[in-house]
């Protein structure tokens, strides 16, 4: 009974502290969101074997994990529809025009190029701008699109037919956008593509829109490659 009492007594205390904190309280979202994280790293995480990660944050690992998938998954001569969000100075989307060599290969950027719409973590709005001005990349099969996402994506979807491998490389930073941009492409995904992820170690963001995406379409993943801790991960679908 005082073993009853003590559980009853401990649940009301929490529930009635929990409940009253602010329903937009960004510090208990980012935590539970961490919690979440941690988790996914250690029963998900640990099948990035030696790419599980590194203890530098640097591009030479990112770039490692690039070259790496794409030995292993045979996609240098296959044909397949990169589509990147969030392009910036065009530095990955630049390094996979040179993995991927399929002359029927397509590669598609979507950014605005002014910059971050909104403050993500210590970063303030406009943060990545190159002043409206796609990167030059002489390879025909490359192209931009300029806009916000929700501008530019629904125009896109209109005339894109997707062909064999789909490859989305998911640099946009913040959570909304990240969320936006998997949602558009879940109808069009299947068994087999790729999720790259460029900030997954922002828990809040684009962990979060991940999680959000495998509810809402209701796909199982496998965890192909994770380096830099976490921040840049690699996922096949499944």
């Amino acid at each position: 009974m005082l073993t009853r009492s003590l559980r009853n007594f401990a649940k009301a205390s929490f529930v009635n502290s929990v409940g009253r904190l602010p329903v937009s309280s960004r510090p208990f979202e980012k935590l539970a969101c961490w919690i979440r994280f941690s988790r996914w790293c250690i029963t998900r995480g640990r099948s990035a074997g030696k790419f599980r990660a590194f203890p530098d944050l640097t591009r030479k690992n990112r770039e490692q994990l690039y070259e790496d998938v794409v030995q292993r998954e045979g996609l240098e001569n296959e044909i397949v529809d990169f589509i990147e969000f969030g392009v910036f100075r065009g530095e990955s989307i630049r390094r996979w025009c040179q993995l991927l060599d399929h002359p029927e290969t397509r590669l598609v950027g979507f950014d605005t190029f002014t910059g971050l719409p909104e403050q993500w973590l210590a970063n303030p709005a406009g943060t990545f701008s190159t002043d409206g001005k796609p990167p030059k990349i002489e390879d025909a099969r490359c192209s931009f699109q300029v806009g916000l996402f929700q501008d530019t994506v629904p125009i896109f979807l209109r005339r894109f037919q997707r062909r064999k491998r789909l490859v989305l490389h998911l640099d946009a930073d913040l959570y909304s956008s990240t969320r936006y941009a998997l949602h558009s492409m879940g109808p069009l995904l299947q068994p087999g593509d790729l999720l790259f992820f460029d900030e997954f170690s922002s828990p809040a963001d684009e962990f979060r829109a991940f999680e959000e995406f495998l509810q809402a379409f209701g796909f199982q993943h496998e965890v192909l490659g994770a380096v830099n801790s976490f921040t840049h991960v690699c996922i096949r679908l499944s």
